[in-house]
């Protein structure tokens, strides 16, 4: 969470060093600037699946990441979503695109956070545990995870 600057500062702190991703030190840039790097160049699977909005459905949800950071209509985004749904193997995504994160099992909400964080194609992934096999579709090289030592 530090690298994508989530963490409330304070109480949250940064001693020393610095993030470097492709030359810029992210510990250097302001919010606006930051806001621009998450979801479209790195991107976070959080180990909570989908505590994000209750209020929304999965599709809204990844369609709201889609229009965000991809600056297209609302009609592109929810077909994207549908497809990203698809490619983490989500069985019948068009209907689970209109369900709710509570209407979902643990496995499939993980599947959605995973298309979710895929949904802008970014250059790094970080996911903050090693997701069950059971509910991982992919293998990418990119994909970093935190706390881990690989």
């Amino acid at each position: 969470m530090t690298v994508l600057g989530l963490l409330p500062m304070p109480p949250a702190r940064i001693e020393s060093g610095e993030i470097l991703f492709e030359g810029t030190d992210l510990l250097k840039l302001g919010e606006d600037e930051m806001q621009a790097i998450r979801g479209n160049d790195i991107s976070m699977i959080f180990q909570e699946p989908m505590t994000r909005s209750i209020r929304s459905t999965v599709g809204e949800q990844i369609s709201e990441a889609i229009s965000l950071h991809q600056k297209v209509s609302d009609r592109v985004a929810r077909n994207q979503a549908v497809e990203i749904l698809d490619r983490v193997r989500v069985p019948d995504p068009k209907q689970r695109a209109t369900e709710y994160p509570h209407q979902l099992s643990g496995g499939m909400r993980q599947r959605v956070m995973i298309a979710m964080a895929l949904s802008c194609n970014p250059k790094i992934l970080i996911a903050e545990n090693r997701p069950p096999r059971s509910t991982s579709p992919f293998r990418p090289r990119s994909l970093i995870y935190a706390g881990s030592e690989e």
